[in-house]
């Protein structure tokens, strides 16, 4: 069967290939990239029988991303990732897998989304997006359509977003139920821009998926309804507001009742148990834009028992308020993009505690001058409770600060490029046993060099790093050494190019260990838009004490063909 798929799929595309050859038919075109991957992979141990391999033995992966236009109004957008692997890296094989499971895999996406005007259908894998209190981050495989006549708006998807999985507790699988999302939006507008519409999701899990029904999976089923507006007031004031309902059963297998007059009312909706939870959720947002300066704010609030149907997880019980700018000065030579939140949780008192946190950050970066420029960037990451009594008392502050400073300039037979780069990282945690702050620090430093002759096409690049964590447990010290050299024959359609890099360990309290890899890798481009591409990598692992006189070594392959439209 998956023999099959691949020959169609391969059928498929050579087809569109040569529609797009026809000169006779100017108007089909395609545009993309189609990607052919094929990986081997086979390591050896001494001394370290638990050692897992980091990939597969033989890895083949089809990558195909295009645009069909067919005329003026018609595109036929799709995508294509296919892969032999049987199974993704933590889900069990399923047996007997036909073409509808193949396909409908999560280790592959395949994903077409015809267009004519004003209308467009979403086959296979795909995330339906409505807003962020709705739906936005889970894919399904299913189907879907979109329709904007005018300003009228209508959508509609609906799908499998959770296969069914068996509970193993031997391989610590803990299972999953299979689980549906239908999703629906009516409203005015137009979708890409100011426009409100009302949104309804349903999520439902299926009880009868499952052979055995697990310890800890629990099956859910919830939805959720949202009023939406999108404003886009002249060219530089952006407005945004969104009040979501939810409903959420979180157990379906609950079999006492609930004692909620207001929940119960949408029992002919979805089932209403015990497990069963409703609330509301609010965010609204305004940004003024300009060409050299861009202000916005947001405040949001998320009940502590709001479940978004089209979300997987979402912070509950919290209220947000954030400011936000970008500055551009000098002609555009220097941005500046700066954060600034707070966030309060447990405002419905459904904790022993209430915490405040505090989220800012700042990147800054400018072009001095022609040959120099840095970019430099901080955040800062707060949290606390209130709680003097130290057994209660949640206190934490995380800081970040990095600067990353170009150097480039000319000589008559070289073009020079130095890069350096400072990181600095903090993380203080009140310790409840010890009644201090516990610290712990990582500071890395890293320089980069690359020569570019002018006279021939030779390339070379080294890079040293330096990377130092403390902890109160133990510190930890890498440093890496990094070359790589490229040159350009035939016209600059081969490209050899070798690396070697070179890292050693320092774990407190044991040796070093040492690692030495090489890569090899050949690109020879064959036309415009065709690429041959040969990669070959060894690595070779020698541990300290930390493993006594293991030894691990990997050699992986790497085979592929790139070809643009």
């Amino acid at each position: 069967m998956k023999t099959r798929l691949l020959f169609f799929t391969f059928f498929f595309l050579t087809l569109i290939v040569y529609a797009q050859s026809e000169k006779e038919k100017p108007k089909v075109n395609l545009s993309g990239s189609i990607d052919l991957h094929y990986d081997i992979y086979d390591y050896s141990e001494e001394n370290y029988p638990t050692f897992r391999a980091r990939y597969p033995e033989d890895l083949f992966r089809l990558n195909a991303n295009a645009t069909l236009q067919i005329g003026k109004h018609l595109s036929i957008p799709f995508g294509i990732n296919i892969t032999n692997q049987s199974t993704l890296y933590n889900l069990p094989s399923v047996p007997n897998e036909n073409l509808i499971d193949y396909i409908s895999n999560p280790r592959n996406n395949i994903s077409i989304h015809p267009k004519y005007k004003w209308i467009q259908s979403h086959i296979g894998t795909h995330t339906p997006d409505y807003s962020e209190l709705s739906t936005g981050d889970i894919n399904i495989f299913g189907g879907g359509i979109d329709l904007n006549p005018g300003k009228f708006i209508f959508s509609f998807n609906y799908g499998v977003s959770q296969r069914a999985i068996e509970e193993n507790t031997m391989f610590n699988i803990v299972g999953a139920y299979e689980q549906k999302i239908i999703a629906a939006r009516i409203g005015f507008g137009k979708i890409e821009g100011s426009k409100f519409t009302i949104n309804i999701v349903k999520i439902k899990d299926d009880v009868n998926s499952l052979l055995s029904t697990p310890i800890d999976a629990k099956p859910i089923e919830g939805i959720s309804l949202s009023p939406l507006v999108e404003v886009k007031f002249g060219k530089k004031i952006f407005f945004k507001t969104e009040t979501a309902v939810s409903v959420f059963t979180s157990d379906l297998l609950n079999s006492f009742d609930i004692d909620n007059d207001i929940v119960d009312s949408f029992k002919d909706i979805i089932k209403i148990n015990a497990s069963s939870k409703g609330d509301f959720s609010h965010v609204s947002s305004l940004e003024w834009k300009s060409k050299k300066l861009t202000l916005g704010g947001e405040v949001k609030y998320i009940g502590p028992g709001f479940v978004p149907a089209g979300f997987r997880n979402i912070e509950k019980d919290i209220l947000d308020y954030k400011f936000k700018t970008t500055v551009k000065l000098f002609k555009g030579k220097t941005n500046i993009n700066a954060m600034f939140g707070i966030r309060t949780n447990n405002l419905q008192n459904t904790t022993l505690q209430s915490t405040k946190r505090i989220i800012s950050n700042v990147n800054i970066f400018s072009q001095i001058s022609k040959s120099f420029s840095f970019n430099t960037s901080y955040a800062n990451f707060g949290f606390n409770n209130n709680i003097s009594e130290d057994l209660l008392r949640i206190e934490m502050v995380n800081n970040s600060f990095s600067l990353s400073p170009t150097y480039r300039f000319d000589t008559e037979k070289f073009n020079h490029q130095i890069g350096a780069n400072a990181n600095f990282n903090s993380f203080d945690q009140f310790d409840t046993t010890t009644a201090v702050f516990i610290a712990s620090k990582s500071k890395s430093y890293s320089l980069n060099y690359n020569l570019l002759f002018k006279e021939i096409p030779l390339n070379i690049n080294t890079m040293l790093l330096n990377l130092k964590n403390e902890t109160p447990v133990s510190d930890f010290i890498m440093t890496n050494y990094i070359t790589t050299i490229s040159y350009k024959l035939f016209d600059k359609k081969v490209t050899p190019s070798l690396s070697l890099n070179l890292a050693s360990i320092k774990n407190q309290g044991f040796t070093k260990d040492k690692r030495v890899s090489t890569r090899f890798k050949f690109d020879y481009k064959i036309n415009k838009k065709l690429k041959f591409r040969f990669s070959y990598r060894f690595n070779k692992y020698t541990y300290g004490s930390t493993r006594p006189n293991a030894l691990t070594k990997e050699n992986r392959i790497q085979l592929s063909l790139l070809k643009k439209f």
